[in-house]
């Protein structure tokens, strides 16, 4: 499988989650469960991204 079709795939699956995650009521465990997960995963991929920064910029 190449890049670009894993990243499809990956891209596809999140949307669908997402809708699923939309159709549950507001008040909802899964839903909040879900969204405090998504900003894990937000905060996890913000710090990774800081950390690449750092080691690109002290290589340069």
């Amino acid at each position: 499988m190449d890049m670009k079709t894993w990243a499809l795939t990956l891209g596809v699956g999140a949307a669908a989650g997402a809708v699923a995650i939309m159709m549950l009521p507001r008040q909802s465990t899964a839903r909040k469960l879900a969204y405090k997960a998504a900003a894990k995963v937000e905060d996890a991929a913000s710090m990774m991204a800081d950390k690449i920064s750092q080691k690109i910029d002290t290589m340069s």
